[in-house]
């Protein structure tokens, strides 16, 4: 592998780790998702009258 394998992989992995950090915060902060009224697809269903 030469220095510019090297640094695609490196940046395929920190934006595939920082995708997945993001999903994990907004689940933990319950942003976005069925009933946060985050614009989920059920959001009609699932909202208090």
């Amino acid at each position: 592998m030469n220095a510019f394998d090297i640094v695609v992989t490196v940046i395929i992995a920190v934006s595939a780790l920082a995708v997945t950090g993001w999903l994990i915060y907004k689940k933990v902060k319950r942003k976005g998702g069925c009933c946060d009224c985050g614009g989920c697809t059920a959001c009609d269903k699932c909202k208090k009258k």
